[in-house]
Formats: structure tokens, C-alpha cells, sequence
């Protein structure tokens, strides 16, 4: 689900998997199993052809799930078109990793091909590590800085806004919009899916600090 996340990230479609398995020697075959229970099930789910892949012995078990998906009849989107005064949403709530929404979330596919598809969307992504992490993320890459209102940022049930701004994993779409396409977007959005704006892009020299934005997640600094 984590790697269909990322295609929805660009608004495209899944075609196929390849599963990579490494497994220690007195690895539980209940539990592998079980593990390709769950990939199938998934994959079922969202139509992904699972084509192939490698298994091999390992000291520790890892699973590597590369995807290979397509935009038919429309471009992706990349994170890099933003302008300044385009507005920034997100879907559904942030910050609900300490509640493990995270082991168990609908990667956004349907709504960010959407997105795509009528060209609503001027630079998208999903929210992995944290909006304190990949919304700078894609204004670095537009060329263009942003500000927030932290009271339009919609939090889980229990989140506070720095779990908001740092916990990560919340595979929700961040994205932003020409001001002109505001109204279409919201009235003819047609999923149960929340829809927030929380802000607006500006102009690389009217940079204003956001206390609460630290740094996102990290996986490879201590907490």
C-alpha cells in the first residue's frame, strides 16, 4: 500500500509488481505465508498484477515491492508546478500514526488520478514523512516558498500539530491548485474523501518562518 501511495503521488494508475523476499534460513513458513496472503489481498483490491520477483536468503526478513504504474491519456503530476499564489490542500486528517492508522490506510489512487486526469492539480505528492518534511519538500523543488494557517490543518482524532507537522506516515495527498480552479475543485470533488486548504504559495523572496514546521520524520536520526 505504501508503494501504491506513490503512484498515487503522481495521479497514476497501477499496472504490475515485482516482490523481492529475503528470509533468514529458520524463517516461520506460517508467517511468510501469511505475508503473501496480505500482498495478494491488496493487490486484488487495486487491480495490481503481481509478475514476478526474487527470493533469497537473508539474516534478517525484508520484503522489496517495486511497482510500475502508468498515466494513460494524461501527464503526471510532479511536485515541481507550483506557482506563487496557488493554494495547498490536503486530503483526509494528518497525525494519526500514533493511533497505527498507519498500518492499515487506503492508499488516495482514485482521487489522485483525479486529480490528474482534469488537471486540477499543479504539483502533487503524499504525505510520508510528515508535512514538516515534504511540503517544503515540493516548494524547494517549485521554486516557490509557502504559508500555512494552522488552524485550517485538519487533525486526526488526539493529534496534536507537531505530530501533525512530524510524525509522518500519513500517505494522504498534499497538493496545490491555481487559484482559478479552487471552485471547480471543491464542487465537483467527488469523494467521501475529506478536502482541506490549509494555505497558499508565494514568491521565493516573501519567505515566512512556520515555528511549528522542525523538520518531519527521519528514519535514520534518533527520536
Amino acid at each position: 500500500a505504501r508503494a501504491l501511495s506513490d503512484l498515487a503521488a503522481m495521479g497514476a494508475s497501477p499496472l504490475a509488481a515485482v516482490i523481492t523476499l529475503g528470509a533468514p534460513k529458520d524463517a516461520s513458513v506460517r508467517r511468510l505465508r501469511a505475508i503473501y496472503r496480505g500482498i495478494e489481498r491488496v493487490a486484488k483490491k487495486y487491480r495490481v498484477n503481481l509478475v514476478g520477483g526474487e527470493t533469497t536468503r537473508a539474516r534478517a526478513l525484508f520484503l522489496n515491492v517495486a511497482l510500475l504504474g502508468e498515466c494513460r491519456g494524461y501527464r503526471p503530476v510532479l511536485r515541481s508546478g507550483a506557482r506563487a499564489r496557488d493554494l495547498i490542500f490536503v486530503t483526509g486528517r494528518l497525525g494519526a500514526t500514533r493511533a497505527r492508522r498507519h498500518l492499515v490506510f487506503e492508499p488516495r489512487l482514485a482521487e489522485g488520478q483525479w486529480l490528474a486526469r482534469h488537471k486540477l492539480a499543479s504539483a502533487l505528492m503524499d504525505l510520508s514523512d510528515g508535512l514538516g518534511a515534504d511540503l517544503p519538500r515540493l516548494a524547494r523543488a517549485s521554486g516557490v516558498h509557502f504559508r500555512l494557517d494552522p488552524a485550517a490543518i485538519p487533525r486526526a482524532r488526539g493529534a496534536t500539530l507537531p505530530a501533525v507537522f512530524n510524525d509522518g506516515e500519513d500517505y494522504e495527498l498534499l497538493f496545490t491548485t491555481r487559484p482559478s480552479h479552487a471552485k471547480t475543485l471543491k464542487k465537483k470533488w467527488p469523494f467521501a474523501t475529506p478536502l482541506h486548504c490549509i494555505g497558499v504559495m508565494g514568491p521565493r523572496g516573501k519567505e515566512s518562518r512556520e515555528p511549528l514546521i522542525a523538520h518531519g520524520f527521519d528514519h535514520f536520526k534518533q527520536r
